[in-house]
């Protein structure tokens, strides 16, 4: 067996960096979240409370301007008048930024051409020694976050933009999977963008709801209303995302099908499908799925055709008979084209 051994100052080497980029972390999180406590700055960092204090004391020593006081709504801060310059990033960083974004995404918001004026400043200014590294990851990786068959334009994001950016109350109506509208009013507390789609947050009655952007319609800006200053679209998004895919798929029921099928049953329903086990025809499983609503489940029905078995929902297997029944009437007899 071999053994290596590695020089005590290589060691030094290595905690001198890791301590180093720690201490760049620590002035930014100062900056960042003004005064707070050694614990919040240690959870944060992943280090030990003493191991902060050590950090501040090195830091203070160094001519940074961080300040401390004890006791009851005490913490640490960073002079007000001190802003760091650091710019010395690694290629791990430069990368990240030079990935993250879409500016195909961001053009629904006019910030488009901004953004890639941006990225375009900051591969002028990567270090020479990162330049083929940089090149390599643009050549090789591109974050396309739309939808297939994503619709051009979101007619109704520029109003609720500028409702969002101006704390103000939007009316209109919004349309239902089914078609139908309902008048709306509603307080604009922020946009997300999920998989090239737009959804808007707003407040109805003191509870926060979830709208699809594209389902607006004849909708105007009201009056200015007093946001809830506690409110953080980037922490309560991800907190309610499951719950918001939940509504999503409220409508629950059971299909029997030839295992064969499932791939094509998970493509047209793709996150949907839940194979619960066999089946009485031989080849055949049970499934069960959550759907946005019964019209969505009954083009999923119609699109397997009689290879699948509606078992636990009766007035779907109606509501597909009536379709059949409807589509019937309305295409044998329709006029034929020329041969």
């Amino acid at each position: 067996m071999t053994t290596y051994v590695t020089h005590p100052r290589e060691f030094e080497k290595k905690e001198d960096s890791l301590r180093a980029d720690r201490l760049i972390s620590l002035i930014l999180a100062l900056q960042d979240q003004g005064k707070t406590t050694a614990a919040r700055l240690a959870g944060a960092l992943g280090v030990s409370r003493r191991t902060i204090l050590r950090d501040v004391d090195a830091l203070s020593l160094s001519g940074v301007p961080v300040l401390a006081e004890g006791g009851p709504g005490g913490g640490i801060w960073l002079d007000p008048a001190y802003r760091s310059s650091l710019t010395g990033m690694k290629e791990a960083e430069l990368r990240t930024l030079l990935v993250a974004g879409d500016a195909r995404l961001l053009d629904d918001l006019g910030w488009g051409q901004t953004f890639r004026e941006t990225q375009a400043k900051l591969r002028a200014s990567v270090p020479r020694r990162f330049e083929s590294g940089v090149e390599r990851l643009r050549r090789r990786l591109v974050i396309d976050s739309r939808w297939w068959w994503h619709e051009a334009g979101e007619p109704n994001l520029e109003v609720l933009q500028a409702a969002v950016w101006e704390d103000r109350v939007i009316e209109g109506d919004y349309q239902s999977w089914e078609g139908g509208a309902k008048a709306v009013r509603l307080e604009a507390y922020g946009l997300a963008a999920k998989a090239g789609l737009w959804y808007f947050v707003g407040r109805r009655e003191g509870e926060w709801r979830t709208y699809r952007v594209s389902r607006f319609a004849s909708l105007r800006a009201a009056e200015a209303f007093a946001r809830d200053p506690q409110f953080d679209l980037s922490t309560w998004w991800p907190a309610h995302a499951a719950e918001f895919a939940g509504e999503m798929a409220g409508f629950r029921f059971s299909l029997a099908l030839p295992e064969d099928r499932l791939r094509y049953l998970r493509g047209i329903a793709p996150g949907r499908v839940d194979p619960v086990g066999p089946w009485g025809r031989p080849g055949w499983v049970r499934v069960e799925l959550g759907l946005d609503s019964s019209l969505y489940a009954e083009l999923v029905v119609l699109g397997l055709g009689r290879r699948c078995a509606i078992l636990d929902n009766p007035q779907l297997a109606k509501a597909v008979v009536r379709r059949c029944r409807e589509g019937l009437a309305a295409h044998e007899n329709a006029p034929r084209g020329r041969a």
